[in-house]
């Protein structure tokens, strides 16, 4: 297994400043400092958790509590009981739990609703005077990397390094799949260096980590994970 700094490490990230879009409540905030990151930016929308991640601030971790998406303004949120790390601005697809786990299960964890403020990344970034301190975006936001990603095209173009959580199958509505998140990173720029499926998910979803082809300190610098399982 991996830690952070041998991952970016080992495809010759610097680290400099941090994203951390659904920091939850802060789970791998030591894990950054460790790899040696300069500074955090922690968002995580759900206020249960926030207040947790609040508590972690100090002079080089900041925490925001918003969602983001592809537009300002309130948005419905919605709260696994019990699963807090399943969380989403996207409505979990009820079909595909029931298969997960069964029906009893998939209904005793019906999601409860909440109101929170959703902002696209370039106006948070803006809002908190924030803008080009950041060279790498960490993204587990259960399926909204997309809508993340097309809030913040002044944001990306600061960006060398993306580490999302990755999905296979549609977990959530309107949740982004795999393959249309790759054709955006690499339409911006991006280069696929690091694939992983989950095994305890049979291969429904997984992590992947691009970087900026203009970024990459040997051109020839290759992937290390077998892209091709994909």
């Amino acid at each position: 297994m991996y830690t952070f700094r041998t991952l970016f490490r080992t495809h010759g990230v610097k680290p400099g400043g941090l994203i951390y879009a659904g920091a939850h409540v802060g789970e791998n905030l030591g894990a950054f400092l460790d790899a040696g990151f300069e500074s955090v930016l922690a968002i995580e929308p759900n206020p249960e958790d926030f207040s947790k991640l609040a508590r972690l601030e100090s002079q080089r971790i900041r925490c925001v509590n918003n969602a983001l998406s592809d537009s300002d303004g309130a948005c419905t949120y919605f709260m696994i009981p019990g699963v807090p790390t399943l969380n989403s601005l996207l409505e979990p697809d009820y079909d595909y739990w029931v298969r997960q786990v069964g029906k009893e299960a998939a209904d005793a964890h019906a999601p409860a609703k909440v109101q929170v403020e959703a902002l696209r990344l370039d106006t948070l970034m803006e809002r908190h005077g924030l803008a080009g301190r950041y060279n790498v975006l960490y993204m587990n936001i259960q399926g909204g990397e997309l809508k993340a990603l097309r809030g913040a095209p002044r944001t990306l173009q600061d960006i060398d390094t993306l580490f999302a959580e990755v999905n296979f199958e549609k977990r959530y509505t309107g949740c982004v799949l795999f393959d249309e998140l790759d054709a955006f990173l690499r339409d911006n720029g991006f280069r696929l260096m690091y694939l992983e499926k989950f095994p305890h998910s049979a291969g429904e979803h997984g992590e992947a980590l691009y970087r900026r082809i203009s970024s990459l300190p040997r051109p020839t610098l290759e992937p290390t994970s077998d892209l091709e399982a994909r």
